[in-house]
């Protein structure tokens, strides 16, 4: 078995005159203090341990998500883990890269645009989404409700197996969050059927569920006024970490895009330099080295 690879007090509060900042930051994000949470990390470890629930080569980042998601709490941390583990066993999640093939893969894009298109300026690989381009019509004569979570989840095991390790690699610091350009424009009520909710609300279960803590920021674009409207009811209903991580822009959105992303990792549709496409799935995690 391989050593499994730990968080240390340098991931927490990085040496230097900035130390204490850096831990005054740290405690008003996860109302803790750095080295209280190594403690906690290492608990649950061994409690994963002793229970045999913790499969071979799981770090340390792995569990730190979890635990963070359940506010430190090792109880629920645990519960959270073992529905976890429950799920990928009956979803078949370890063998999904290899054993499942989406041959639909440029068709479903075609109809439902997203994918990952280089790294933000802290390393993050960026993954954009246009809603407002969702042929559900087109989507159900093309593939299953069911075949489209898999390749969702299909998706999210690459990230986390392949595309976060390279982008580490690029950025030289640890990488596990993405960075989110949702595109609204478009959006309207046609939208909103209810295979569409069904299809959001089984991504949203599994993703909240099962991949938590991984989401970095969230930038939506081309908010059409209604959408503005709404947002501002909205935010003030979720906690300050996660409203903290959403950005909404109209359509003069390319200033706040720049703030996050250099020029050359947009696509050149979206005002940047990139002449590759959704389909290209541009990153450090092409690069064979």
């Amino acid at each position: 078995m391989r050593r499994h690879r730990g968080v240390d007090a340098a991931d927490a509060s990085p040496p230097g005159t900035a130390a204490d900042a850096a831990e005054a930051a740290f405690v008003k994000d996860w109302g803790l203090p750095p080295a209280a949470e190594l403690a906690r990390l290492a608990s649950f470890r061994a409690d994963l341990e002793a229970a045999g629930l913790l499969p071979a080569c799981t770090d340390d980042y792995t569990l730190r998500r979890f635990l963070r998601a359940r506010g430190h709490d090792l109880a629920r941390a645990r519960a959270m883990w073992e529905a976890h583990l429950a799920w990928r066993s009956s979803f078949g999640v370890d063998s999904l890269i290899q054993d499942f093939h989406f041959y639909e893969r440029d068709a479903f894009l075609a109809l439902y645009p997203q994918g990952y298109h280089g790294v933000d300026r802290l390393g993050r690989p960026i993954f954009i989404q246009h809603l407002g381009r969702i042929d559900m019509k087109q989507l159900a004569a093309t593939t299953t409700q069911e075949r489209m979570l898999k390749f969702h989840v299909q998706e999210y095991e690459r990230c986390l197996r392949y595309i976060f390790p390279a982008c580490s690699r690029a950025a030289g610091r640890h990488v596990d969050q993405t960075f989110a350009v949702l595109d609204v424009g478009g959006v309207g009520l046609r939208h909103m059927t209810g295979e569409v909710k069904g299809m959001l609300a089984a991504i949203t279960s599994i993703d909240q569920d099962n991949y938590p803590e991984t989401l970095g920021k969230t930038v939506i674009i081309n908010a059409p006024s209604a959408f503005k409207l709404i947002w501002a009811v909205v935010r003030p209903m979720l906690d300050a970490r996660t409203a903290a991580k959403i950005e909404v822009c109209s359509s003069k959105y390319l200033p706040t895009l720049l703030k996050y992303v250099s020029p050359d990792q947009l696509p050149e549709y979206m005002g940047g330099t990139s002449k590759a496409t959704l389909l290209d799935d541009v990153g450090p995690w092409q690069d064979p080295a």
